[in-house]
């Protein structure tokens, strides 16, 4: 029995092999927001699709971030205070041999 059905079945994609490369191309320029990658591409797509390509590439992943150490109490104040950071110093230059010159 000939059919005149291709061999594929189902739904048409919504883009194209080279349209997904594209999407991938652009992805990396904007890490955190798929409504700008949206407003990039001139394709006819949804946010929903461009995170389907994106999960289906493999290529881009969610990564676990890197654990680094706790702030100590006086990095918490240098970063919160710099003015109560650099008063501290202020005596130190002033104890300098009068030979040494700053300028």
């Amino acid at each position: 029995m000939v059919s005149n059905r291709s061999s594929t079945k189902g739904r048409q994609r919504k883009v194209t092999a080279r349209e997904e490369r594209y999407i991938l191309r652009v992805l990396p320029n904007f890490p955190k927001s798929l409504r700008k990658v949206q407003g990039e591409l001139d394709l006819n797509v949804c946010k929903s699709m461009i995170r389907n390509v994106m999960k289906r590439s493999g290529i881009i992943v969610r990564q676990k971030m890197v654990k680094v150490l706790e702030m100590m109490p006086h990095h918490k104040t240098t970063r919160l205070c710099p003015t109560v950071y650099l008063k501290s110093f202020k005596p130190m230059l002033t104890k300098l041999p009068l030979s040494f010159s700053l300028f």
